[in-house]
C-alpha cells in the first residue's frame, strides 16, 4: 500500500509519499509549496483569501497524491493553524472543498513526531533536536522517549519577525531582543540551565534552508549525507547575516523562498546551540510527517484519514474490546457527503497486516499522541 501524510505549516504545504510493506516504509516522494500564512492573517484569524490559498494548496497535493497512486492520505496541521482563532472554520471549509479532514496536532505531539522521525541520531553522544517553525518552536532530548517532557516553544520566526524585526533581515539590536526573548520562554518552560548536550540536530524546513546557506557561505558540503555543521563556523554566518553587506544575496542564491527566515532562524539555533553548549550541527531531513506516519502505522496516535478507494463514503474505525481472538475492529460506513464526525485510524493487525483501506472521516477532537 501506498501510504500519504500532508502537512500545513505556518511556511508552507509539504507531503511525502511511502511504499508501505508489513515490514517497512519507504519514503518515494516528497514536494512543498510555499504559503506563508503571515502574509493572510485577519488579526488571528487567516483571511477568506488565505483560506482559499489553503485551499488551492492542499487540492493540488491531494491531486499529486492521485497520480501517485496513494491508498491512505493523512492530512495534519500544526502551530500554524492551532493558533488560528478560526482553526473549525478553516477544518470545515478544509472538509468540505477537498473532502480531507484535518488531524489538528498539539506541541508536544509535534516534538515526539519530530523525536520519533530522528531517532536514528540518539547514538550520537548527548544529542537535542531542535526543530524552528513559523510560529513554534519543537526541542526534546533525543536519549528520551518521553512525549511528555517533549517542550514546544510558542515562537517561531514568524512571531519574532512580527514581534522585533522592522525590514527583511534582523539588526544586531532586534538579534539581541530576539535572544533575549528566547531565552526567557526557554526558562518559562522548565529547562535546566544546566542542561548540556554534545549535538544538535536541527529539523524543520528553515531549519534546512539555513544548512544550504551555510554550505553556500562556507563552500562546505554534506560527508555521505549527513549535513554537518561547526558551531565556529555557524557563529560567523549569523554574524554575516546580521551585519554582511551581501547577507540578502547569499540567502537568495541558496534559499530564495527563506528571506524572510533565515537570518531570524540563524539567531535562534544560535541561541539554543549556545545555551546547551554544543559543538556539532546536524541538518535533517526528516520530521513531523515522517514521525506522523511511522505512530499511526503502529497504532500509536489516532488520527482521522481519506481512502481513495472509496470515493464516496468512509468508514469509522473502532477500537476492538481486549480479547483472546482477535479480528478487525469494528466499522460503520457513512456518507462522507454530510460531512459528519468521526476518528479513525489504520493499524497493523496481529499478523502484522494492514486493515481493510477506508475513507477517512473529521475527527471529534485533537488525535492523542502516543505514551
Amino acid at each position: 500500500m501506498k501510504y500519504s501524510v500532508i502537512d500545513i505549516s505556518s511556511s508552507s504545504i509539504s507531503m511525502i509519499a511511502a511504499d508501505v510493506t508489513a515490514r517497512s516504509a519507504e519514503i518515494v516522494f516528497k514536494d512543498r509549496a510555499s504559503l506563508a500564512f503571515l502574509h493572510y492573517l485577519d488579526g488571528k484569524s487567516l483571511s477568506a483569501r488565505g483560506i482559499d490559498k489553503l485551499v488551492d494548496a492542499v487540492t493540488v497535493m491531494k491531486g499529486k497524491c492521485i497520480e501517485l497512486g496513494v491508498d491512505v492520505l493523512y492530512l495534519i496541521a500544526t502551530a500554524a493553524l492551532r493558533a488560528a482563532e478560526n482553526f473549525e472554520q478553516i477544518r470545515a471549509e478544509l472538509l468540505e472543498r477537498t473532502g480531507l479532514p484535518v488531524n489538528l496536532i498539539d506541541g508536544r505531539t509535534e516534538a515526539y513526531c519530530d523525536y520519533i522521525a530522528n531517532r536514528i541520531y540518539s547514538s550520537y553522544e548527548r544529542a537535542a533536536l531542535i526543530d524552528i517553525g513559523g510560529a513554534s518552536t519543537e526541542i526534546c532530548d533525543l536519549s528520551v522517549d518521553d512525549r511528555d517532557k517533549m517542550i514546544s516553544l510558542d515562537v517561531g520566526v514568524f512571531t519574532l519577525h512580527k514581534k522585533f524585526v522592522e525590514e527583511i533581515q534582523p539588526s544586531e539590536e532586534e538579534a539581541k531582543g530576539i535572544k533575549k526573548f528566547v531565552l526567557r520562554k526557554l526558562e518559562k518552560a522548565g529547562v535546566p540551565e544546566d542542561a548540556r548536550y554534545n549535538t544538535v540536530i536541527l529539523v524543520g524546513a528553515t531549519n534546512l534552508a539555513l544548512y544550504d546557506v551555510y554550505a553556500e557561505y562556507t563552500g562546505d558540503d554534506a560527508e555521505d549525507g549527513v549535513k554537518a555543521m561547526s558551531y565556529k563556523k555557524f557563529k560567523k554566518l549569523t554574524k554575516h547575516l546580521l551585519t554582511g553587506a551581501s547577507r540578502s544575496k547569499l540567502i537568495l542564491e541558496a534559499a530564495p523562498e527563506k528571506l524572510h527566515s533565515v537570518g531570524i532562524a540563524a539567531v535562534v539555533a544560535k541561541t539554543l546551540i549556545k545555551h546547551f553548549g554544543a559543538e556539532n550541527i546536524v541538518a535533517s531531513d526528516r520530521g513531523v510527517k515522517e514521525g506522523y506516519l511511522e505512530l499511526a502505522l503502529a497504532g500509536k496516535i489516532e488520527g482521522a484519514y481519506y481512502d481513495f478507494t472509496r470515493g464516496g463514503s468512509f468508514e469509522t474505525v473502532v477500537k476492538a474490546a481486549p480479547a483472546k481472538k482477535r479480528g478487525r475492529p469494528a466499522a460503520q460506513k457513512k456518507d462522507v457527503s454530510a460531512a459528519p464526525k468521526g476518528k479513525s485510524k489504520p493499524a497493523p493487525t496481529k499478523g502484522g497486516e494492514m486493515p481493510e483501506k477506508r475513507e477517512g472521516s473529521a475527527p471529534e477532537k485533537k488525535p492523542e499522541a502516543a505514551q
